[in-house]
């Protein structure tokens, strides 16, 4: 199987943006090299996530309220898991993955100490990408690009 998992390189600021960002419905449009589609008056064009978000782990509105409560001026990461578009892992293998992420990415803390939204995305061309957003009370900014 082969999938990117990605951090990127935003983290401040209140937990309406990027909580809303991954549960939301209506999202801005992309074309294939990334480029924002606008209308012809150059206004941005959206597009409904068909089908919506799912969340598959975790707490929207807890992870939103623990990222506005962080005192740090890193409040949060955001990251994803995206497999390649020629795989196509089972529910249990995308479990296994967010498991092992988890324990590799927090060894040694009880899993009250730092809190995780899994939410899948399978509205573009790539198979069941993951997102997440990570919030921890201590500040942990990882920043890695890793290609299995």
């Amino acid at each position: 199987m082969t999938m990117l998992i990605k951090f990127f390189p935003n983290g401040k600021g209140a937990g309406a943006g990027p909580v809303g960002y991954l549960v939301t419905r209506e999202v801005l449009a992309y074309d294939s090299n990334r480029d924002l589609i606008r209308d012809a008056d150059g206004q941005p064009m959206t597009v409904i996530r068909d089908p919506l978000p799912e969340v598959l782990r975790g707490d929207p509105a807890r992870t939103e309220a623990l990222i506005d409560a962080s005192r740090n001026q890193w409040t949060y990461r955001a990251g994803v898991i995206s497999f390649a578009s020629e795989d196509a892992p089972t529910e249990a293998q995308q479990v296994e993955v967010m498991n092992a992420f988890e324990a590799l990415g927090f060894a040694g803390m009880d899993s009250e100490q730092f809190d995780l939204l899994w939410v899948r995305h399978s509205h573009e061309d790539r198979v069941e990408p993951i997102g997440f957003l990570h919030q921890s009370g201590t500040s942990m900014p990882p920043y890695f690009d890793l290609y299995l």
